[in-house]
């Protein structure tokens, strides 16, 4: 097991249902989405998984809880600050990529 990891204890989600959430808005990102994950946190496509609801804060580090580093990759690659786009979910995220790219 790596150093850092926690294993689940067995048994952990026995007779639980896991429903994922919908993936309908970020599927229409989905250029910008692989993009956006590679530049930024130097992910590979099949490497991650992302929903409407994923954030910034999911591909940090569970113990670190702050995004200022992130935004400054954000900015110096998109030119989009945390108070452009109002949050740190992704969709938000890749709509105003979208949106300035559609301005250009």
């Amino acid at each position: 097991m790596n150093k850092g990891w926690k294993r689940v204890p067995a048994g952990t989600f026995d007779g639980k249902t896991i429903t994922f959430a919908s993936t309908e808005v970020v599927e229409a990102f989905d250029q910008i989405a692989a993009e956006f994950i590679r530049t930024i946190f130097s992910f590979e496509p099949g490497d991650y998984a992302i929903s409407d609801e994923s954030d910034i804060l999911d591909f940090m580090s569970f113990d670190e809880r702050d995004t200022s580093d992130v935004w400054r990759r954000i900015e110096h690659n998109y030119g989009l600050t945390k108070a452009d786009v109002g949050s740190g979910r992704l969709v938000h995220i890749f709509r105003a990529i979208s949106a300035r790219r559609g301005t250009q």
